[in-house]
């Protein structure tokens, strides 16, 4: 189904005025965001940087910790494509690079349901899993790569060159965003520390789906937390590949190189990719599901969307639903989306029935709810993720391309300044099918989910190949200026990674990603000095409590790094200090995340403050006090 160079597309208007239309677009944007939003500051701001950091630069004696992770994740990957490739060879006889990443996909989930299966009896045993590396022996999945095409290298090819060294420094640090410590790796530590995969009625994020918290689980067992977050960034650069995969096999390798620079060097990718959260692999799953249905792989494509649902549920209404739409207009039949569906159920079964066993409700705790979940609890679930139309929300429909593109954090508008250049040019009936897949999705996030960014980002790849398509029919200077654009996005991402973490307004840094990929901190140090020392409490607990200690949190969830038993809850579950809590030997309140918490998610509404203070004052004292946390001993 390749269809060539882009450039072959019959223009809208005069071939002679197209090229120009589609640079003042591009020029126009580009300008707007450098000058009225300040983008032209990042570069002069990370040669400031880089002038007042490199040389202060060293290697330091905690270099190279990283390697056992990388293996890890390395043997991860590649028996999760020997796996794969047992079942797609059976299933198709296509070969190549694309059918090589949905074997690997379908790899990846054989591995989770097997950590699932597994560890729900033991996690100790989960080494056991991995231990079916030895048949790699095998030759058959080399078979997925005798097309024998290469990647020529170029400028857009060394952007994702470079954005993924940047994005490298982040992976490498320990975790610090709040949702992997809380849940992401939250849970699995809780696993771990278990013994076994067991219901957390305090945490209801970890009865979402849990495919790649799975291959956490196993990276953490075999290691270390830094090889769960190396499994996300690697899913970033897997996510790119299959941009490339999708692109190269619908038009040419030059249209792919295109759309995979215009996807992975939003510095968003960075954003997530220094994180052990799992958008990126929900993206890598859907580039696939996506890439297989615009090529009639229908049964493929059913098994990796099931694969991107089993990741999270935000990816039934961008990825599952626009797939099922999709089958359902181009065949004009009822029957192949039924069974798409039905097949891309089967890949969501096994945290169906985990779910079930645990706490009698397969969805836990949506429709049904549970033992431990509340009416009121359910009323502020729906409340902070059910999507909102009242007032100007609508508006929103348009509103946040030019908010995302634009203002958020980090935000660049390439695709904005790519993506709309279809619409000068006749295209084939495959752009519109990208097109059409892509409003589908977006729909789909707009309609059925509360918007933020991240949930949209399964969709983002076929913004990219469209505006690749695009890019590749226009003038050169068009495509200089999006790589100009580009460029500034790195410069911004190389900025992230030179900034102080512990006091971002330090000048030069003194504990940033970078140096802690260098090893000039040790882990121990970088998380207890990031930001403004928010984790030196738990840090503390960790040498300076008995064996025996069991703390209660209070305004904390991010638990990850707690050595001691902990009791705790998320801001929507059931808190255990307003059903009395017994064990506790130590108190641990964070009072400025309480205040936060109580503010957006009610938290803690009900506790009555006074008998509360009462209590630590007549039956608790203070040992430790850092910030706003405060660490209490309870007494007699």
């Amino acid at each position: 189904m390749n269809n060539g160079a882009g450039a072959a597309f019959p223009t809208r208007f005069s071939p002679r005025l197209t090229p120009w239309l589609a640079f003042g677009w591009t020029a126009a944007i580009a300008l707007l965001w450098l000058f009225r939003y300040e983008a032209c500051l990042v570069p002069v701001q990370l040669f400031q940087f880089v002038v007042a950091t490199v040389p202060t630069l060293r290697l330091g004696s905690h270099f190279g910790r990283f390697w056992a992770d990388a293996v890890v994740v390395a043997g991860i990957l590649l028996l999760a494509f020997w796996l794969g490739a047992i079942v797609v060879g059976k299933l198709t006889t296509e070969r190549g690079l694309l059918v090589a990443l949905i074997a690997l996909a379908i790899g990846l989930w054989i591995l989770a349901v097997a950590v699932l299966i597994v560890g729900s009896f033991s996690t100790a045993k989960l080494p056991f899993v991995f231990a079916l590396a030895v048949c790699f022996v095998v030759q058959s999945p080399r078979s997925f790569f005798r097309d024998g095409s290469k990647v020529q290298f170029n400028g857009w090819v060394a952007l994702i060159i470079v954005a993924a060294l940047l994005n490298l420094l982040g992976a490498l640090a320990p975790p610090f965003e709040y949702d992997e410590l809380e849940y992401h790796l939250g849970a699995p530590s809780e696993y771990l520390k278990a013994g076994r995969i067991i219901e957390l009625p305090h945490n209801f994020y970890s009865d979402l789906p849990q495919l790649t918290e799975m291959l956490y689980l196993l990276a953490m067992k075999m290691t270390s937390d830094g090889a769960a977050k190396l499994l996300h960034w690697s899913f970033g650069l897997l996510a790119a590949l299959a941009v490339y995969a999708v692109a190269a096999k619908l038009w040419s390798r030059r249209i792919a190189q295109i759309a995979a620079a215009l996807f992975y060097c939003l510095p968003f990718v960075q954003d997530l990719s220094q994180t052990a959260r799992i958008d990126l692999a929900t993206t890598f799953f859907a580039t696939l599901a996506f890439g297989a249905l615009l090529l009639d792989w229908w049964v493929l494509a059913a098994a990796v969307a099931g694969c991107a649902v089993a990741t999270k549920w935000p990816a039934v209404a961008v990825v599952w639903l626009p797939a099922v739409l999709f089958l359902a207009t181009t065949t004009k039949s009822l029957r192949r989306p039924a069974l798409f569906a039905f097949l891309s159920s089967l890949f969501i079964l096994p945290w169906l029935l985990k779910n079930w066993l645990l706490t009698g409700n397969p969805v836990y705790p949506l429709f049904f709810g549970g033992a431990h979940w509340s009416d009121a609890q359910a009323a502020l679930f729906a409340a902070k993720h059910e999507p909102q139309f009242a007032g100007g929300a609508w508006r929103q429909l348009f509103e946040r391309v030019w908010h995302y593109s634009f203002v958020e954090p980090g935000a660049v508008p390439v695709l904005l300044m790519t993506a709309p250049l279809l619409l000068l040019w006749r295209n084939t009936g495959t752009v519109r099918r990208v097109v059409w897949l892509f409003a589908g999705a977006y729909l789909g996030w707009y309609l059925l989910t509360f918007r933020p960014w991240r949930f949209l980002f399964p969709a983002l790849p076929l913004a990219a190949i469209t505006g690749a398509v695009a890019l590749n029919a226009a003038g050169k200077w068009t495509r200089v200026v999006v790589m100009i654009v580009v460029a500034v996005g790195l410069a911004s991402m190389g900025t992230n990674v030179l900034v102080d973490v512990e006091d971002p307004r330090q000048f030069p840094a003194k504990v940033s990603f970078t140096t802690y990929a260098l090893g000039e901190q040790s882990r121990e140090e970088f998380v207890t000095r990031l930001g403004h020392g928010v984790f030196e409490p738990i840090v503390w607990m960790n040498h300076n409590l008995s064996d025996d200690a069991k703390v209660l949190y209070v305004g904390e969830a991010r638990t990850h790094y707690a050595r001691h038993p902990v009791i705790w809850s998320t801001a929507f579950d059931q808190h255990p200090l307003l059903h009395g809590v017994t064990g506790a030997t130590h108190i641990y309140i964070n009072f400025s995340e309480w205040e936060r918490l109580r503010v957006h998610y009610n938290y803690l509404l009900d506790l009555d403050g006074n008998a509360f203070r009462k209590f630590l004052k007549e039956h608790a004292r203070i040992i430790h006090e850092h910030g706003r946390g405060k660490v209490y001993e309870l007494t007699p």
